[in-house]
């Protein structure tokens, strides 16, 4: 069965709707919140300006977005909405990258797609419309560097999760680099993902 990423989009426009009393959104094994993009942006890209070494404030930010997409795609992969919705599309074990992949546009994250995929590997993502590349244009003008740093840090998670180990061991066994990026002027944002060096 190909993976229908509109049901998926659709299972989670649905269950987006319940709301605990402080906003809080139980969907997918996780608790998710609707913060603004422009709040998330202005604490990152505030950070980096801060840090002033701007390769220590990315490695942060890459970090951080490669921990919460692992722990926050578990949750996912292991909710009875993924047992009931997802699992019955996935006839292998690269398809659960291509639901993820589903699960963040249904998040808001982007028009994510998958370019390549070689099993345990490589994983190349190719996204347009980024909240960070969006939200770095609009308050600095054109970057220097990729700034899609959440993405960035997801796309290496996909791949932890998929082939670096059971979890919660195998965080971290894969890195990401950020190719393109729509900040710089590229047409696209582009991530590629691949095994950690020793």
């Amino acid at each position: 069965m190909a993976i229908d990423t509109d049901k998926i989009v659709q299972a989670v426009m649905e269950g987006s709707r319940i709301r605990e009393e402080k906003g809080i959104i139980p969907l997918f094994g996780v608790y998710l919140s609707m913060i603004s993009v422009q709040y998330y942006n202005k604490i990152s890209f505030g950070f980096e300006k801060k840090m002033g070494d701007d390769d220590f404030a990315e490695k942060l930010l890459v970090k951080a977005g490669q921990e919460c997409g692992y722990a926050t795609f578990q949750g996912v992969r292991s909710s009875w909405e993924w047992d009931e919705v997802v699992k019955p599309m996935i006839e292998d074990v690269e398809d659960q990258i291509h639901c993820f992949v589903s699960i963040a546009i249904a998040f808001g994250w982007g028009a994510l797609v998958v370019r390549e995929l070689v099993p345990g590997k490589k994983l190349v993502i190719r996204a347009k419309d980024l909240y960070e590349a969006r939200g770095y244009l609009d308050v600095y003008g054109q970057a220097d560097a990729g700034k899609c740093y959440m993405v960035r840090g997801i796309t290496a998670a996909f791949m932890d999760l998929v082939y670096g180990g059971d979890y919660p061991d195998g965080s971290f066994q894969y890195t990401a680099v950020e190719t393109s990026c729509e900040a710089k002027g590229d047409p696209y944002c582009e991530f590629i993902a691949r095994q950690a060096a020793c």
